[in-house]
């Protein structure tokens, strides 16, 4: 029993010998001088290697956002249209028009017309609650709606003209592809941003009057713009724009460049802001004066206002037509643009 107890004694003190012996070999203060030098070496290297990642790789991620940001203007131009998808709108504006025909509503004027996968929704010019079947409406009267599948199964085909002749698409967005009644924004509309997307979305507005059946009789003006920015379109004085649109003979469009001056600027609002104008201008800059104001970006996105964010990507061309098959063919003979001459 002694022998265990001075065995287990002896343990005990060699045990606290080896523990003192670690915690003297091991302390911080032994070790600083040793451990510090390292550490501080290896914190910079690893500062070092952060900084050489960062300088190589961030310059590669604004480039890549830089190719996608701009790879919209770079293609758009060369995707056309599907002519399947105009014969749908078309169809929907003649269904919509018909069954207002056939139950004696008065058509009140559309401002936005959205057509998606199966149902369109139709903002109107002024509100109206008791829509014609097989429309159904929302408890303020601004919007109707309908399924593509009623409206195919209608079988009511009115005539659209007079209705939709300053109508465009915009764009697209989760709810189907916008589009706008340009003359009743009752006022200038102004398209700013990156000036490429600027002139794309102008040439999208331009093609889509030239070519879609509900617009071919509505007169496209430009002034300050060239064929190769925008292709269709007779291009006029300032003068002859302003007298046109003042005159109001028939419905039409006009793109300016940039705001004209004061007096002829007066003169284009006072003439939109009429209850029976039939014509929409669309100035290619931005201005606190628009009715509606746009921001197009290189990437395809149009900030739309009102109407939210769009892609003005979706919006395909048609074959080019030749500035002497528009309406106002005879005036297109004008191959150089005139300045707008800003205030």
């Amino acid at each position: 029993m002694t022998a265990l107890a001075l065995s287990s004694s002896a343990l005990s003190s060699s045990a606290l010998s080896s523990s003192a012996l670690s915690s003297s070999t091991l302390s911080p203060s032994t070790l600083s001088p040793f451990v510090h030098p390292f550490g501080n070496l290896a914190l910079t290297i690893a500062v070092l290697l952060v900084v050489v990642t960062l300088s190589f790789t961030l310059p590669l991620v604004v480039a890549a956002r830089k190719d996608r940001s701009t790879v919209a203007v770079d293609w758009a131009d060369q995707v056309r249209a599907d002519p399947a998808g105009t014969w749908t709108v078309d169809r929907v504006m003649r269904a919509l028009i018909g069954s207002c025909e056939r139950e004696h509503v008065v058509f009140p004027g559309m401002v936005r017309l959205v057509v998606g996968l199966d149902r369109v929704d139709v903002d109107l010019a002024s509100p109206t609650v008791a829509p014609p079947a097989p429309w159904s409406t929302t408890v303020d009267g601004r919007t109707w709606s309908a399924s593509l599948a009623a409206l195919h199964a209608d079988g009511v085909a009115g005539d659209r003209s007079g209705h939709f002749s300053t109508t465009v698409a915009l764009g697209s967005s989760p709810d189907g592809r916008t589009h706008v009644e340009l003359a009743h924004a009752r006022g200038p509309v102004a398209v700013s941003g990156d000036r490429a997307a600027v002139v794309a979305v102008a040439r999208r507005i331009a093609d889509q009057l030239a070519t879609s059946p509900w617009s071919s009789a509505t007169a496209l003006a430009t002034v300050g713009l060239t064929h190769d920015e925008v292709a269709l379109g007779a291009v006029l004085s300032l003068d002859d724009a302003v007298a046109r649109v003042v005159e109001n003979g028939r419905p039409g469009v006009l793109l300016l460049a940039d705001v004209p001056g004061r007096d002829a600027w007066a003169a284009l609002r006072a003439a939109l802001e009429r209850p029976d104008s039939l014509w929409g201008v669309v100035v290619l800059t931005a201005t606190a004066e628009a009715r509606w104001s746009f921001t197009a970006r290189r990437d395809g996105r149009l900030e739309a206002g009102p109407f939210g964010e769009l892609r003005w990507v979706d919006v395909a061309l048609s074959a080019t037509a030749a500035p002497s098959a528009t309406p106002d063919g005879d005036a297109a003979a004008t191959a150089a643009p005139t300045p707008v001459g800003t205030r």
